[in-house]
């Protein structure tokens, strides 16, 4: 079959689509200078100074295996320099603090709901474009001049092994060298493509299963067979394909070499890819309509997990770690949306929302270190709309599965079942795991519950203090402000305490589960063996209603409890679902820059003789599973208020150690952990003090216009306190706020970190709130012990935060 024979197929298969992968839609060219054109007055000067901070608080990137992110620049800097290229006006771009409908066309400012087949059409076309702009560059259109060279033809086993060199473009140098294993039998049959060459266990067992297996050399070459894409850079000099969309546009081009085949079940290629070949696989596919159904596994960030939910308080791999880690992935532009993904016009859920109506399998561990079931469920939901809009829901399969990053032959067999379900080969039921599994729809239904938000008074910033002239005066108002919070967190069930440990030396019967093993956490090791040359010991220590947490406390010489009583900090971790409190190794001090700015160093703490206690909130880490049925079990009740009751139980069990000094138990806590702590701080008398990172937000000033999560973050994402979701459309109506939640902890130390740029949270809000709070610390006679403090940054908790935290505490200890 000829090259035009092929278009003509595609074509009549999906018209009005843009159908194989270098059908560029929009060049990336003519955008920008569109958007230069459009830009504002002082743009400019803004998007300089947006680079010189970018630069200031990033560390720079490092070279790539490869050597080269282009034919130009090794690292993104270079990039930078040489092109002069500028970040967006991010002033001038709308903020979009969850993910991007694609079922909402974008046309000149305005939101057209997408009803039927020619405006999803058009949407596809956008989409295209967009991540052809902002994340994997320009692609080359399909070359019209492709040959096949058979180069070898032998059996294996009961398979026919056929060794094929695609020879296309300018001059046919550019080169694609192909194994496709036929097994025996009549055909045409099914195809499995993928990247991955025999040494893994992929094309084994769908050759098996009567599939050709056919490998296409465009892959890492740390994998051992080269990359025949990485010549296309000078091949196609003026496309700025990233390496992630060479290896897709890759798959391309196999393709087109195997719907000329005669063996081939043309209307059955199936595309897929582990890890980083699980990326290049959705590329693929979803620029490439003749690719029927598409894996992919395990590829997390820059796949199928949203980029607006690979922030640092998710701690995986967030836009800015994975494009210094592998400045070649991307298209250089999409690294100047580090911490500011909201900006973002596309994001991941729309990229997969073009392999509709065709297959999809979602495919991960949902304990990978570098991965996130949350994100996983949210852009599932968001496409599932899509399968839906076009009445095939049955292709779209959530698999979250069990284990960390490798995959096995058991993997596969699971692969091969969702292409036999796709094409028809033989039906199986759909995978819809989930793990999280919280809506606030869902949690309406299970409580029945109804709150008229219109039956609650307007309020303001810092109303609670009118009136308040004494310390008298402010205790009776105290009192009522815990009634009403308690009020919103629900009715907690009858608690028992634990009959916690005295010393460090008890046995401890309480364990984490097999989770903990699989996160490589430290094992008890009150010997100080593993960590004696960090001075540091660690133990199981059990709390709570039979849950445990780890204790990392200074150590000698000799591996021995350092004598004496110690100051002790709770660490409260973020938003990490995957690994809870040890995501990024914490007990670690070194590593590469981006590992220290996303986890703190309990090492660095241990060292100035502080004790360390960490726990996996409920529904993250270890205690996962606890929180999907959650609210079938405590309708009453919610998330943040067991999170509370558990902060305050570790509070206890660590005040009764001999070993802990009892006046100075301070609380750490980052975005999540940081809420959990300043409202511990606000009912827990036995704390010293506590210091939040991106921690306050100021519910009531959660504008109309939405740009950021606001209450929605509690009540419609992470289901930490679904009450506030009746009050969405009305802020000024919430019963409590984080202004009152600061001044309950008054006149107990307390440091709030807001970031200047931290896009959940805007400054000058934060500012608002905290300014009402110094009137009551003033009152009660300790106007020094609020300390509040803007680093010019983004939403993390960097190492120079980190050390700051440390010169804070110093001054308590």
């Amino acid at each position: 079959m000829s090259q035009n024979d092929i278009d003509i197929t595609r074509r009549a298969l999906f018209t009005g689509a843009a159908t194989s992968l270098g059908v560029s839609v929009l060049a990336s060219a003519p955008v920008a200078a569109a958007q230069s054109a459009a830009a504002p007055a002082g743009s400019d000067a803004r998007r300089r100074a947006d680079l010189e901070l970018f630069l200031k608080v990033f560390p720079p990137s490092r070279p790539p295996a490869s050597g080269r992110m282009n034919a130009h620049d090794k690292v993104w800097e270079d990039w930078v320099k040489r092109t002069g290229e500028l970040p967006p006006d991010f002033a001038s771009m709308p903020s979009i603090p969850g993910l991007p409908d694609p079922l909402v066309l974008r046309e000149g400012g305005r939101e057209v709901p997408v009803t039927n087949a020619a405006l999803w059409n058009r949407q596809k076309q956008w989409i295209r474009a967009q991540f052809e702009q902002w994340v994997f560059g320009n692609m080359p259109p399909a070359p019209d001049n492709l040959r096949a060279v058979v180069t070898g033809t032998r059996r294996e086993g009961t398979a026919t092994v056929r060794d094929v060199r695609l020879e296309f473009g300018p001059g046919h140098r550019a080169k694609l060298r192909l194994q496709l294993v036929i097994p025996e039998g009549k055909g045409p049959f099914p195809v499995f493509l993928t990247d991955h060459n025999r040494r893994r266990p992929w094309l084994y067992t769908a050759v098996k299963r009567g599939y050709i297996g056919c490998y296409y050399a465009a892959a890492d070459p740390v994998y051992g067979d080269g990359d025949d894409s990485d010549a296309y850079i000078e091949i196609y000099p003026d496309y700025d394909f990233s390496c992630l969309a060479r290896w897709g546009w890759s798959a391309s081009r196999a393709v087109d070499y195997l719907v000329t085949l005669p063996e081939v079940a043309k209307d059955q290629i199936g595309l897929t890819g582990h890890s980083r070949g699980g990326k290049q696989a959705l590329v693929g596919a979803a620029f490439d309509e003749r690719i029927g159904a598409v894996i992919a596994s395990s590829g997390n960030t820059g796949e199928c997990d949203p980029w607006r939910y690979t922030t640092d308080m998710f701690v995986n791999e967030s836009i800015q770690l994975l494009t210094a880690a592998q400045p070649h992935w991307f298209q250089p532009r999409l690294r100047f949306f580090a911490g500011r993904e909201d900006k973002l016009p596309v994001d991941q859920n729309m990229l997969m929302a073009l392999m509709a109506p065709r297959g999809l399998m979602m495919y991960a561990g949902y304990a990978e270190s570098a991965g996130n079931p949350f994100g996983f469920e949210q852009a599932y939901r968001s496409v599932l709309s899509v399968y839906r809009f076009l009445g095939r829901e049955e292709n779209l399969w959530l698999n979250l599965r069990e284990g960390e990053h490798p995959t096995n032959a058991a993997d596969i067999e699971q692969f091969v079942d969702f292409f036999d379900s796709v094409f028809g080969r033989h039906r199986r039921p759909k995978f819809e795991t989930w793990i999280c599994g919280y809506t606030f729809d869902r949690w309406r239904e299970i409580t029945k519950e109804n709150i008229d938000p219109l039956s609650f008074p307007k309020r303001a910033v810092g109303d609670f203090g009118s009136e308040i002239e004494s310390a008298s005066d402010w205790e009776g108002r105290r009192k009522s402000i815990r009634q009403t919070i308690t009020h919103v967190l629900g009715e907690a069930p009858p608690v028992v305490p634990f009959d916690a440990l005295r010393n460090i030396s008890e046995t401890n019967l309480a364990n984490e589960g097999w989770l903990a093993t699989l996160y490589n956490r430290p094992l008890d090791d009150r010997t100080g063996a593993r960590f004696k040359s960090e001075g540091m010991g660690v133990l199981g220590l059990p709390f709570g209603d039979g849950l445990q947490g780890d204790l990392y406390y200074p150590a000698g010489a000799d591996g021995k409890p350092k004598p004496g009583r110690w100051p002790v900090i709770v660490w409260l971790h973020p938003f990490s679902y995957q690994n809870g409190w040890s995501a990024g190794r914490p007990w670690l001090s070194g590593g590469w820059a981006y590992q220290q700015d996303e986890r703190p160093s309990f090492p660095m703490l241990v060292k100035k003789g502080v004790a360390v206690f960490a726990f996996d909130q409920i529904g993250f880490g270890t205690r996962i599973h606890e929180a999907k049925a959650f609210y079938e079990r405590y309708p009453k009740w919610s998330l943040l208020g067991n999170m509370i009751v558990d902060a305050r139980a570790a509070v206890g069990a660590l005040s009764r150690l001999q070993e802990i000094d009892s006046s100075k138990i301070f609380l750490l806590g980052y975005a999540l952990g940081g809420k959990v702590g300043l409202l511990t701080a606000a009912f827990e008398d036995r704390i010293k003090g506590v210091i939040s990172v991106c921690g306050l937000d100021p519910l009531r000033l959660y504008t109309s216009d939405k740009s950021t999560e606001g209450i929605r973050q509690y009540s419609h994402l992470h289901g930490l306190l679904p009450r506030l979701g009746f009050f969405v459309d009305h802020q000024d109506r919430v019963p409590f706020d984080f202004d009152e939640v600061l001044a309950l902890i008054a006149p107990k130390p307390a440091l709030v970190m807001a970031p200047t740029l931290d896009r959940y949270a805007r400054l000058a809000d934060v500012e608002r709130e905290v300014e009402e709070c110094k009137r009551i610390y003033s009152l009660l006679g300790q106007p020094g012990a609020l300390s509040f403090e803007t680093p010019a940054d983004f939403n993390r908790f960097s190492r120079r935060m980190q050390e700051r935290v440390l010169e804070w505490l110093t001054g308590y200890l």
